[in-house]
């Protein structure tokens, strides 16, 4: 396996990973966690019905965020190019695709946007009068554009703007897309080679503030605190806690936050990456058990360290339990991607 297929393997599986055992963990405290796991949570595992957070979750399948940026790989991939319409048709068949495991965690931005491009009629809300979205700058769009840092390995301007060709159709604001171009933008960068943990931070910080530039006159417009400056005290929580794992946890969850709107999540997936200096199983560890939405963090994160160091111990670990429980091929999606690159 060539070093470039190593990585976007890695970025792939680490992801993955991150998203199943986050959904073993998922809305709950850091507290909370600790209590129904003795400790942190180490492993995926099955959730037996009625238990905290998911009960009847099957060990190893994914939630909506690995499994929405599978199937937008497969559209664009199948296309050749990374387009609306393939963002499009990957939002359709996720929904529509029968005896689906992932539909129970669709969030509601991603509900609507299905419904719109369907063309369902939606009833009329008073969030319909208001000057500005603020409820739809979530981490929805991040959590699943790290394929597009894949897709465009090594370049970290195209990332950025594919980023907001992909996520606009679902996430029609700045704030959610520079969230998405940040996470876009440290894959691609973490795609090169002898590349460093704090240059992969540095993609991202530029990335997010140049996909709120490029994207605030072109979507619906959205107030709230920008992604580039939470991302600021993010890491700088990250360097001050760079060698106490749980304080850096504790000070990332409940300073920055780890929750639904992307200008918490998305911050808090770089904090986290700078605590552990890029370290792939460290990473995974700390978003998975920082509480609240850790599937999302995880999953983000995942995208940027796996492509950074590759899949190393997770492999042979989680591998084939990914592919089996929901029905996909990793590897051969890795093979596509680098043949994609080859062309692109």
């Amino acid at each position: 396996m060539s070093d470039r297929r190593s990585k976007i393997l890695g970025s792939l599986l680490a992801a993955s990973v991150a998203d199943a055992m986050g959904c073993c963990t998922e809305n709950g405290s850091i507290e909370t966690i600790k209590k129904y796991f003795g400790g942190l949570c180490t492993d995926i595992v099955d959730m037996p019905e009625g238990s905290f957070p998911h009960g009847g979750t099957t060990k190893g399948v994914v939630t909506d965020d690995f499994s929405i940026a599978y199937y937008s790989a497969e559209e664009f991939l199948k296309d050749g190019k990374v387009s609306e319409e393939g963002a499009k048709r990957a939002v359709i068949r996720w929904f529509d695709e029968p005896d689906s495991k992932y539909t129970r965690y669709a969030g509601p931005t991603s509900r609507a946007a299905y419904n719109r491009i369907k063309g369902i009629p939606m009833p009329h809300t008073k969030q319909d009068n208001l000057v500005t979205r603020n409820r739809e700058a979530s981490n929805g769009a991040a959590m699943k554009v790290g394929i597009i840092g894949l897709l465009n390995a090594g370049n970290v301007d195209k990332a950025i703007d594919e980023a907001i060709v992909m996520c606009k159709v679902t996430h029609d604001n700045a704030i959610a897309l520079s969230g998405a171009c940040a996470i876009a933008a440290a894959t691609a960068k973490a795609m090169e080679e002898r590349v460093s943990w704090l240059e992969v931070v540095e993609a991202g910080f530029y990335g997010a503030r140049e996909g709120y530039k490029r994207s605030v006159d072109i979507t619906v417009p959205t107030c709230g605190a920008t992604i580039e400056r939470r991302m600021e005290y993010a890491i700088d929580l990250g360097l001050q806690y760079q060698d106490d794992f749980d304080e850096a946890m504790e000070s990332i969850s409940k300073i920055i936050g780890t929750g639904l709107p992307a200008n918490e999540a998305v911050p808090a997936a770089f904090g986290i990456i700078t605590a552990v200096k890029g370290d792939i199983w460290k990473t995974i560890l700390m978003a998975v058990n920082a509480g609240d939405d850790t599937d999302t963090v995880g999953c983000m994160a995942g995208f940027i360290v796996g492509a950074l160091e590759g899949p190393g111990v997770l492999k042979d670990k989680y591998l084939d339990l990914i592919n089996r429980e929901n029905g996909f091929d990793l590897e051969k999606m890795a093979e596509d991607i680098d043949t994609y690159l080859g062309g692109n």
